[in-house]
């Protein structure tokens, strides 16, 4: 089960430190709180901020219950009252209520928010009013983007601030787009209807289905009801290390967190004590209302996290230790050891975000389609162009509808793979692969959703490279961090201490390290750096430390100063041990569960020192020969290389990755294509997901990847390991090509020197028409 990023929260306050961001006030210790779940910029991980219950409905619109994660876990009044405030929202909808268009001059052209094209003079264009923000859209992208969220559902002409000044042409456009948006709209409300009507007959005639939702929804609040009565006596009349006691002695794991010990030992006590996880065999299972089951907090392996889940885990019966038996509340519980079975509420589980970083294209009339791919996490594009990984068309209109053709025409063209628009049930019950298996509905060759999604973060790079005129997106860092190599290794250049520091070595082995740290699943993607830096010219000491998301600016680092060298290596060694679990002098490193690993890193210098001879200006080959050595040994093209392969330029400079390392990458790629030849039989579905998830994460580990703010994509196709295998054999012959740059040419030639360390011999051909 994928870790999803949920876009809410709800709980109720911890302390009452935490404050509003709507209305800045203080939120009351105990009190219902609501979040809208951001990326951090200070680590690799999101954060919730948070709101008033009553002030986070005045900032965003919620889709579905289901957008909460854990809201079962609150008490039965207030799941109600959310349910219910959630279905009348209008909060989102309010802030496209005045919609002003107006026609584009060509003095005062704007591009269009969506495509980014520039909207044509004499051309409409909409601009929302929405708080402090105003986006300008192409009429298209305008009607395709705000289609989805219901906001064409109750506009008129009357709405849309000077509409009357627009000329005629432009308001009998705008006036007809309403009208086919508004006859579609009652056409889908009389679709709807007739099958509600259907449901309720064969509901009415089999007498069941309304009371067995009432029932279920009776029963459920009769379990929340005692589940809370229970969790505010254990709050009232036990310690935090009495709670602690009663879970060993029941033999639980427990956890530092009193609210989640009391949740535990609530489950505990009203449903019986749990056994461990019978597929790693150590971990702790535990309620999760955010997946409406019991998974583990254990791990299969030092990489992976279990992923095991069940509604019916193995329990056994509660019981109370001699020390606590004569507390007054415990002496009322049951003492013949019955426990009731947990009920569950029969409601599929909405996978928010299930489509996470997929673009789509859709057929322009499938609009139930597009809100449920949005509601899925995936990302409308208005129009079919190369940054498309997957189109959803229906079968009959892609086959049969002739003004469809010029979509196929262009889908095979820039190879879009294209499914049907059942897509959206399957995805939600199958893999995502062995959906768009069974949907696929193209029959042109496509690439995979890996290989485009490749090809589309290699071209966003280029245009954010070192040069560019384009802006960097918020939480990505594509210019190379500038390396001094000095003393033992690279100074941290946000240290600020390159010019009078210098890395501290001693007995030959420097103070320096860089850590990764990544999960697939959970889509983390993290560096952390240590080092000690030492004053050029007089004894004082730093650590300097660095911490983030790799190929982002999200992170952050400090720097601490030290007397002396002793009180430095001690503190590096104490924050070494905590993020590895190995002490530092130790001479085999063991990975350990949830802790970083390190990456084994070559510094070269990072740029070579220029050479005394201008490179080709004194040599002796042909010119042919030279044009291909400039090639050969062309920094650019390092980084272009790296950069299209998705590698970090900044975690891992060019050149600098151990051979051994890149080595190990090979073997770890050489298993997973074993893993993929194995069919049903010698490999079940759950074991094939858990060796490639483990697997993945060491290969990501070893090469570090930058996957911005997206989660790092599984080695699960043999297009992708494909990709990953041509990456290893270039850095192998990038690291090579850098040694050579970086040996001494005195005062030869450099191209000529260079030349001689390639031990080849290299003759143009003479080709003959």
């Amino acid at each position: 089960m994928n870790n999803i990023e949920w876009k809410f929260k709800a709980e109720y306050a911890k302390s009452n430190r935490s404050e509003c961001r709507f209305c800045r006030l203080k939120i009351k210790y105990n009190e219902l709180r609501l979040a809208i779940m951001v990326q951090s910029t200070f680590f690799d991980g999101r954060i919730p901020t948070w709101y008033h219950y009553d002030c986070f409905w005045n900032c965003t619109k919620v889709l579905s219950e289901e957008d909460f994660p854990g809201l079962d876990n609150l008490r039965w009044n207030d799941q109600e009252k959310i349910r219910k405030h959630e279905c009348n929202n209008e909060a989102a909808t309010k802030s496209y209520e005045m919609l002003e268009i107006s026609v584009d001059r060509p003095i005062r052209s704007s591009s269009c928010a969506l495509c980014r094209k520039k909207v044509q003079s004499v051309r409409m264009h909409v601009i929302k009013g929405n708080r402090k923000t105003r986006k300008s859209y192409d009429i298209d992208c305008f009607f395709n983007t705000f289609d989805s969220i219901d906001v064409l559902q109750n506009l008129t002409v009357d709405k849309i601030k000077d509409f009357h000044l627009l000329p005629v042409d432009c308001q009998q456009e705008i006036q007809n787009r309403l009208q086919k948006r508004k006859i579609e709209i009652d056409s889908e409300h009389e679709k709807k209807k007739r099958k509600g009507g259907e449901e309720e007959e064969t509901s009415n005639s089999n007498g069941k289905c309304c009371s067995n939702v009432e029932k279920e929804k009776e029963m459920l609040n009769i379990q929340c009801d005692k589940f809370w009565e229970i969790k505010d006596n254990l709050r009232n009349n036990l310690t935090k290390r009495e709670m602690e006691k009663l879970l060993l002695h029941n033999g639980q794991q427990i956890n530092n967190r009193k609210f989640e010990i009391i949740s535990h030992l609530t489950d505990c006590i009203m449903f019986g004590p749990l056994e461990p996880c019978p597929a790693c065999e150590r971990g702790q299972l535990f309620f999760s209302s955010r997946y409406n089951s019991y998974l583990c907090s254990g791990n299969v392996s030092v990489w992976t996290k279990c992923k095991y889940s069940t509604q019916k885990p193995a329990r056994k019966k509660f019981t109370i230790p001699e020390l606590l038996s004569n507390n007054n509340y415990l002496k009322c519980l049951p003492k013949d050891g019955e426990h009731s079975e947990r009920l569950f509420s029969s409601r599929r589980p909405l996978i928010s975000n299930l489509l996470r970083g997929i673009n789509f294209f859709i057929q322009p009339d499938l609009h139930d389609v597009k809100r449920n791919i949005e509601k899925l996490g995936g990302t409308i594009v208005a129009q079919l162009t190369s940054k498309v990984m997957l189109a959803i068309f229906s079968e009959a209109a892609l086959h049969g509808e002739s003004c469809f053709k010029n979509f196929v025409l262009q889908m095979s063209e820039k190879r879009i793979a294209c499914v049907s628009d059942d897509f959206v049930d399957q995805i939600q019950s199958i893999p995502l692969h062995d959906a768009l298996a069974k949907c696929k509905i193209n029959s042109w060759d496509a690439d995979s959703i890996e290989v485009k999604r490749d090809q589309i973060g290699y071209a966003s790079l280029e245009k954010t490279m070192p040069g560019s005129s384009k802006r960097k997106k918020i939480g990505q860092n594509f210019d190379n961090e500038k390396v001094i190599i000095k003393g033992g290794g690279a100074v941290h250049a946000c240290s600020g201490l390159h010019e009078i520091a210098h890395v501290y070595q001693q007995n030959g082995k420097a103070y320096d390290v860089v850590l990764n740290a990544v999960d697939v699943n959970s889509g983390r993607n993290s560096f952390y750096k240590l080092q000690i830096l030492k004053h050029d010219h007089s004894n004082e000491f730093w650590v300097s430390r660095a911490w983030g998301r790799i190929g982002t600016t999200i992170g952050s680092h400090l720097l601490e100063s030290f007397d002396t060298a002793s009180e430095a290596i001690e503190f590096f060694c104490e924050v070494y041990l905590e993020k590895t679990g190995n002490e530092w002098n130790s001479e085999n490193f063991v990975k350990h569960p949830n802790k970083f690993y390190p990456v084994k890193i070559e510094y070269f210098s990072k740029i070579p020192s220029p050479p005394k001879i201008r490179p080709g200006s004194k040599s002796t080959l042909p010119k042919a020969v030279k044009e291909l050595m400039k090639l050969i040994f062309s920094v650019q093209a390092f980084k272009h290389t790296m950069l299209e392969f998705s590698v970090d330029v900044n975690k891992m400079p060019l050149g600098n990755l151990a051979t051994d390392q890149i080595q190990r990458a090979f073997n770890i790629l050489s298993q997973v294509k074993e893993i993929l030849k194995m069919d049903n039989d010698q490999l079940s579905e759950m074991e094939r997901f858990i060796k490639i998830t483990d697997y993945s994460n060491q290969f990501y580990t070893l090469i570090p990847h930058n996957f911005g703010i997206e989660p790092p994509t599984p080695l699960n196709t043999e297009d992708l390991l494909k990709i990953k295998w041509d990456l290893l054999e270039n850095l192998k012959e990038i690291h090579a090509a850098y040694k050579i740059l970086h040996c001494d040419t005195g005062d030869d030639d450099p191209m000529d020197v260079h030349y001689a360390k390639l031990c080849a011999k290299i003759e143009a051909i003479l080709f003959l028409f």
